[in-house]
């Protein structure tokens, strides 16, 4: 019985100590892993997760970062963003042009650079549309990402036709007893606020100085000749 109870402490903290060491790895390493979770992919060590498409990493979405990699400093957990491999609007309206700002490799290289350990990406298909919130957040967040903290913005909602807003959201949270951290709306100081589609609207109308301002680095080239300038 004691041989028994023993062992199963010893395998708790060999399990303790594989996820320390990993978590040590990628800091140690200065490494930067994408998860494809739709092949199969998995984060092995816990990890907060900050959610959206990030669709211009604007200053908004460096809010969320910023506080995903301080929560994950704190915590010794690894800093993640999941983000999907195409706009999600593509799919849900196929009939509707709207300006991508960052196709995914820049995304990438942005969250790499804002300080991020890992990016999770997934396929926006026909499934992750009909998939309700409660899979999402048990098969994708907890068990692909061993998501131990959420980082959201105020307006953030998944799952099919938005069913998971701030409410739902942290009872589910409370239910698997991961923490959560929601982010209040951010505004330039002259009063706008932050968003991907003011970031869309600002670069149409070619108004690249306001555009600039609400990403927080120069206007890129490419995004520019997105916009057909």
């Amino acid at each position: 019985m004691l041989n028994s109870i023993d062992e199963k402490r010893d395998s708790l903290l060999d399990g303790e100590l594989s996820a320390c060491r990993k978590r040590l790895e990628v800091r140690a390493g200065n490494t930067f892993r994408v998860v494809r979770l739709d092949e199969g992919e998995t984060l092995e060590a816990p990890s907060v997760v900050c959610l959206g498409f990030f669709d211009g990493v604007h200053i908004g979405h460096q809010r969320l970062i910023a506080a995903a990699v301080a929560v994950a400093r704190t915590q010794g957990l690894i800093s993640c963003a999941h983000t999907f491999s195409e706009m999600p609007v593509k799919v849900i309206r196929p009939d509707c042009q709207v300006l991508e700002l960052t196709p995914l490799a820049e995304k990438l290289a942005l969250f790499r650079s804002a300080g991020l350990d890992a990016a999770a990406v997934s396929n926006f298909d026909e499934n992750m549309r009909m998939m309700h919130a409660r899979d999402f957040f048990v098969n994708c967040l907890l068990n692909g990402l061993k998501a131990k903290h959420l980082v959201v913005g105020y307006d953030h909602r998944f799952g099919y036709h938005g069913e998971c807003g701030a409410e739902m959201l942290s009872a589910l949270c409370a239910e698997y007893s991961v923490g959560l951290t929601v982010i209040e709306p951010v505004r330039l100081a002259s009063g706008e606020l932050v968003s991907s589609t003011a970031v869309r609207k600002a670069v149409m109308e070619g108004d690249f100085a306001l555009a600039q301002r609400m990403l927080g680095r120069p206007c890129p080239e490419a995004m520019r000749r997105r916009n057909g300038e």
